[in-house]
């Protein structure tokens, strides 16, 4: 044989087996004192044989025509062929001395004296101490009795004849229920395979059957239930017809798939898809796939067209069978669940449905697809146990439909002729100490089952009010002024006037960047959908195209100016007082030197002639060998400016927009593919870059985590004073982020992953090491101690130097990681926060210091860490924007719909212009409004809407708000209440034109203001003007009475005085 038994596993579970036959021996093995698997053979046809599991549950392969002995003094005996013994030898003297079984013997069949002697040999190790007893023998009695008609001659025929010998003083006992019982608690290892198992039922039934029952419904296609399931089948059989990369020789059906319709209905395990063509009515399909021979099983129900009564006798079934779960808890007895299943239907007032319920409501799964003697009923009083894994299958049959509910039907529907239907949902259930947790997630809510195709008239009218609401909005979208929000106070001096262009301009910008992100996530969202294909057209270089002619340049360029267009990707660059655009990926690095007199700026392009490296785009590869034979190419470019703000903006830029393009690149090959966490390979021979007495986070077990942090050839390894090893792999490693100490209290660097890690007991995505420069707390004396103080200046000297020391040896350290990194093949950068572009906020339970990287929004002083990657970052949304507020909330919605947005609440207002500017220059899209949204019912209808990103309804004609357009309005709410309460000059024109609609908007925003926990008068007291602004009210006086009136002139002195106070 060429497989080889996995000794290690062999011995541990027959050493489970043989400790709880030693341990329950009188009660659950009924008092044998050997165990005898009987393995005829092969059996084709009858699969889930007792002996067969047992066989791939011991050895992992099926032995025929072998026979196991295993006696209650921990001797195992092995009758086979030379072939099997060979296969076993491995195993022989390697029994751990820890376990209760102590040897294994193998016994090669003898054809010479049909095996009498190894027989006797068996025979009396298993009377053992019998003192002339009757020894008692334990099989599996259903196979015992069923193998008389065995070939005659094989090692189980003559064995087995031997034990029904009255001569032998052997009396055979059954312990089936002994072997389920053992087997029932899986390893973590079996766990395993059984979620996989579970998945890939899952997936058959998502991306298999339902694809192909909805085809079958929208085109009302004639096909047999027989058909369908044999489809199906074929998909379990090869999952790559959905995609799936899992090989064909480990998976199998569990059993041909069972679909049924049209009132013909049968819920056992033997049921069969019958010939009939599918009915559009009450569908039900079973299916369960094998994977490395361990079972799983789903059943669902999909209701088309069905009437309140269906539906609510099929939530009646969801009810229980949630009931059902709760009751799935270690300890209890298998029969609690039928007891609370009962117990809810009579709660609920539906006793009338506990006679349509089937004997069993579920059965142990494992490598055995229905364990008999694990069965959901009213009598087994097995307790549960962490580990066990079962179907949980709640059905209701006899069903019956009445004439009235007929009759009330569409005249086309299918289930007018449904006089009898059945209801039946199961799912893979593990039991583990917290309770139930279920495998197969395919949904069986109402939503997620039905199907209407005889309701046009309703759907009729739900579009009608749709499109009179879209009008609504689009009316009132149209109506709102685009510019920013300024009081009329501030608009009349000069820099107010030219801040309000500045945002006027950003504005503009983000209404452009609005439209061209709804095509960009149109056109990703449409080449997901797609299948793999066009893989001929990647052989071909893509021209680049950054402008179509000369009048898309920017109107905003100058004739000597280095400009970075992030729209367009591409960088202007002036050549003879010419502005002349180059693209992003024909740049290969940018080197701002130190400035001296002058700054200079050198940019370097990928050339032909010159080693490319992993860096350059794909496209650019072949675009350099395509001209290279005929064409002239720049290698470089060097600016100066007497201006370095000029250079180090541009500087900036540029490095930011190559990141970005990288990262896009690296995504689109690697297609989201999850990375898998390989060994860690040491550096030898040479010297490792290492910093030591560093403190990680998170902790192991709660306690303090202090060691050395080293880097080797494919990552780095952390090792703690106590031993504890954490790997980091480079190629799991996102974003590498390096933050000096400046005006914190530690010096750190942090590493945000691609797929968590396990820390501990917890999985762990963000990774961080640091070293604290002074302690958190620290003792102070109870007397003043004076500036002039030589020791207080000594103390402040020394913590200055340390700052200085622990940053250059952070940073020598992050620059050799990235070299180590660079040499065996991986793309490392460290990243560096920047400072000026920080704010405060709260993104979990405390206030904060978040600062933008290159690639992140983050705060890693604090824990929980808040690490936010901009690539994920779809929409951002600002919520409490009013004058009245001191701070705002910041949502960041994630481009996965079915997950929550990040939040970042209580960011001061003073720095909501430099976000939104720094979002305008990452161009990512923002809106703001001035209430708090339910966005957990935002994602989810907006992860249902297949039209979000599009301007039109289903019919194509109607407008809409596209993408996040639709939160814009309440920006613009906003604005025109905060124009009028403050009489903008803005906002006079738009006064007149639409008075009536502008009182309603005050009126509501005058009831915003009593709901809300902020005293009004009290924050426009605090922040409605400052010391600096009654001054240049005060200049202008006169001006201010002229339009505001007296009243409002004599009213802002008391509110001065009041803010003296």
């Amino acid at each position: 044989m060429t497989a080889e038994v996995n000794v290690e596993k062999f011995y541990e579970r027959l050493n489970k087996i043989h400790a709880h036959f030693v341990k329950h021996n009188e009660s659950t093995w009924n008092g044998a004192y050997c165990i005898s698997i009987d393995k005829g053979a092969a059996d084709d046809d009858n699969r889930y044989l007792k002996s067969t599991v047992l066989h791939h549950y011991l050895f992992g392969y099926e032995l025929p025509d072998t026979v196991l002995l295993l006696t209650k003094d921990g001797q195992c005996i092995v009758l086979a062929a030379k072939r099997k013994c060979e296969f076993l030898e491995p195993a022989v003297g390697e029994a751990p001395k820890s376990g209760s079984v102590k040897s294994l013997i193998l016994l090669t069949r003898n054809k010479a004296d049909e095996n009498a002697e190894n027989i006797e040999v068996m025979l009396k190790e298993a009377r053992g101490d019998s003192n002339g007893k009757d020894a008692k023998i334990g099989v599996i009695m259903k196979e015992f009795k069923s193998n008389d008609g065995g070939k005659e001659g094989s090692n189980v025929a003559g064995w087995e004849k031997k034990l029904k010998d009255s001569k032998s003083k052997t009396k055979i006992v059954d312990v089936t229920g002994g072997t389920s019982v053992v087997m029932a608690v899986k390893d973590k290892e079996e766990l395993d395979l059984l979620k996989k198992s579970s998945v890939l039922s899952n997936k058959v039934l998502k991306h298999g059957f339902v694809p192909r029952i909805e085809d079958v419904i929208d085109n009302s296609t004639k096909v047999t239930h027989e058909k369908i399931a044999s489809e199906i089948e074929e998909i379990i059989e090869n999952p790559s017809k959905i995609n799936l990369n899992v090989p064909k020789e480990a998976v199998d059906s569990c059993y041909f798939p069972i679909i049924q319709s049209g009132g013909d209905y049968d819920f056992k395990v033997s049921a069969q898809s019958n010939e009939e063509n599918v009915k559009f009515d009450v569908i039900t399909v079973s299916l369960g796939a094998r994977y490395q021979m361990y079972c799983s099983n789903i059943v669902r129900t999909f209701l088309v067209d069905a009437p309140k009564q269906v539906n609510r006798n099929y939530d009646t079934l969801l009810g229980m069978h949630e009931a059902c779960l709760k009751a799935m808890v270690p300890g209890k007895p298998l029969k609690h669940v039928y007891a609370a299943g009962v117990k809810y239907l009579r709660e609920a007032g539906r006793e009338n449905l506990v006679s349509s319920l089937p004997k069993t409501l579920g059965f142990g799964v494992g490598i055995d697809f229905r364990d008999t003697n694990l069965l959901l009923n009213t009598k087994n009083t097995v307790p549960f146990r962490a580990g066990m894994v079962f179907s949980l299958a709640i059905s209701f049959a006899g069903l019956k439909l009445s004439e009235n509910v007929r009759a009330s039907l569409n005249s086309k529907s299918a289930v007018k002729d449904l006089s009898e239907y059945g209801l039946m949902i199961a799912d893979m259930v593990a039991i583990t100490d917290r309770g139930a947790d279920v495998m197969t997630k395919f949904g069986k809510g109402v939503g997620d089952i039905s199907y209407s195709i005889n309701d046009d008239d309703d759907e009729e009218e739900s579009d009608d009010n749709d499109r009179k609401l879209a009008k609504k909005i689009a009316k009132e979208e149209e109506a709102q002024p685009t510019g920013g929000r300024r009081s009329g106070r501030l608009a009349a001096n000069a820099s107010s006037s030219q801040e309000t262009e500045g945002v006027a301009e950003r504005e503009r910008k983000q209404i452009e960047l609005l439209a061209r992100k709804n095509e960009e996530r149109l056109r990703e969202l449409a080449r997901s959908s797609k299948k793999k294909g066009g893989d001929s057209k990647a052989e071909k270089a893509e021209e680049l195209d950054t402008y179509k002619n000369t009048k898309s340049l920017p109107d905003n360029v100058l004739p000597n100016q280095v400009k970075v267009d992030m729209a367009n990707q591409c960088v202007i660059l002036p050549i003879c007082g010419n502005p002349v655009p180059f693209h992003i990926s024909t740049i290969k690095n940018v080197v701002l030197p130190d400035p001296d007199s002058a700054a200079y700026l050198r940019i370097n392009f990928y050339t032909a002639g010159m080693a490319v490296g992993k860096d350059c785009p794909e496209n650019t590869v072949k675009l350099v060998k395509k001209y290279a034979p005929y064409a002239t190419f720049i290698r470089e470019m060097t600016f100066r400016s007497l201006d370095s703000h000029s250079l180090t903006t541009a500087f900036r830029q540029i490095s930011e927009l190559r990141k970005r393009a990288r990262t896009k690149e690296i995504q689109d090959q690697e297609e989201a593919n999850l990375v898998k966490q390989d060994k860690l390979v040491r550096t030898k021979n040479e010297r490792v870059p290492r910093l030591a007495d560093l403190t990680m986070r998170p902790v192991f077990a709660g306690r303090k985590t202090q060691g050395n942090l080293e880097a080797h050839s494919n990552g780095l390894r952390f090792i703690s004073t106590r031993g504890e090893i954490v790997d980091v792999m480079y190629s799991n490693i996102k974003h590498a982020i390096f933050q000096p100490c400046e005006s914190e209290i530690m010096v750190l660097v942090h590493f945000h992953l691609r797929n968590p890690i396990m820390v501990g007991k917890k999985k762990q995505q963000d990774i961080q090491f640091f070293t604290e420069v002074v302690d958190a707390s620290q003792a102070v004396d109870a007397g003043r101690r004076s500036m002039y103080d030589p020791d207080e200046m000594d103390d402040e000297q020394r913590e200055r130097q340390l700052r200085k020391r622990l940053n250059e040896a952070f940073k020598e350290f992050c620059r050799k990681v990235e070299a180590v990194a660079r040499k065996t093949g991986y793309s490392l950068e460290f990243d560096i926060p920047y400072r000026d572009l920080g704010f405060t906020g709260n993104p979990h339970k405390e206030m904060v210091a978040i600062q933008p990287t290159l690639n992140c929004l983050c705060n890693l002083t604090e824990t929980p860490f808040f690490v936010v990657d901009l690539s994920n970052v779809d929409h951002v949304h600002f919520e409490r924007v009013t004058f009245m507020s001191k701070a705002f909330d910041m949502v960041l919605i994630n481009k996965d719909f079915t997950k929550q947005p990040w939040r970042v609440d209580m960011v001061p207002n003073a720095d909501k212009d430099s976000i939104q500017e720094w979002l305008t220059d990452m161009e990512i899209s923002y809106t703001e409004g001035p209430m708090n949204l339910n966005w957990k019912q935002i994602m989810a209808t907006v992860a249902g809407d297949d039209r979000f990103y599009m301007d039109t309804e289903e019919d194509e004609i109607t407008p809409k708000e596209a993408g996040w357009e639709f939160l814009r309005m309440f920006g613009k709410d906003n604005d025109g209440d905060e124009e009028s309460e403050e009489e903008s000059v803005y906002s006079e024109h738009s006064e007149q034109e639409e008075s009536s609609e502008e009182e309603s908007e005050e009126e509501a925003f005058a009831s915003e203001e009593d709901e809300s926990d902020y005293d009004g008068d009290e924050d426009l007291e605090e922040q409605g003007m400052d010391w600096d602004d009654m001054e240049r009210e005060a200049a202008a006086d006169d001006r201010r009475k002229k339009r505001d009136g007296d009243d409002i002139g004599d009213a802002r002195p008391k509110r001065k005085q009041r803010r003296r106070r």
